[in-house]
C-alpha cells in the first residue's frame, strides 16, 4: 500500500482501490503505474482481482476503466505484461485492446507484454 501512496506522491497517478458497487467490499486495485520493461520505463496498465470474484468480467472492467482514465490524462504508451502461461489475464488485455508485442523475461520467468496499439511499436 505504502508504494502506491508513494507513486502517486511521485508522479500524480497511480494504482487505485476497486470496490464491488452494491456492497462496497474491496474487490481488487489496478490502473497505471511506472515500471520497466528491460530497462526502458513504461506506463503499466495492471490489475489484481480476488481470486472470488474471477470470472465476473471485473478484470476487464478495472483494466479498461483504468486505460480510459490513462488516456484521458495524456499517457498513451501504455503496456500491460504477464505470465507466459497466464491465460486468462492474456485474454483481458485482448478484450481491452492491447495487442500482443513480444516474451521477454521478467524476474526470471518468462511473460509476454501487451502494448496499447495507438502507438508504433518500439524498435
Amino acid at each position: 500500500m505504502g508504494d502506491h501512496i508513494a507513486h502517486w506522491d511521485e508522479h500524480g497517478f497511480g494504482p487505485w482501490l476497486f470496490v464491488d458497487r452494491e456492497s462496497g467490499a474491496p474487490v481488487g486495485y489496478g490502473g497505471p503505474r511506472r515500471t520497466e520493461v528491460e530497462g526502458r520505463p513504461e506506463v503499466e496498465i495492471g490489475y489484481v482481482l480476488r481470486s472470488d470474484r474471477w470470472g465476473e468480467g471485473l478484470a476487464t472492467e478495472m483494466a479498461r476503466a483504468s486505460v480510459e482514465a490513462t488516456l484521458e490524462h495524456g499517457i498513451r504508451d501504455l503496456v500491460c505484461f504477464t505470465y507466459r502461461d497466464h491465460n486468462a489475464s492474456r485474454r483481458v488485455m485482448e478484450k481491452v485492446g492491447f495487442r500482443y508485442e513480444r516474451d521477454f523475461e521478467r524476474a526470471g520467468l518468462p511473460h509476454v507484454l501487451y502494448r496499447w496499439p495507438q502507438v508504433p511499436r518500439r524498435q
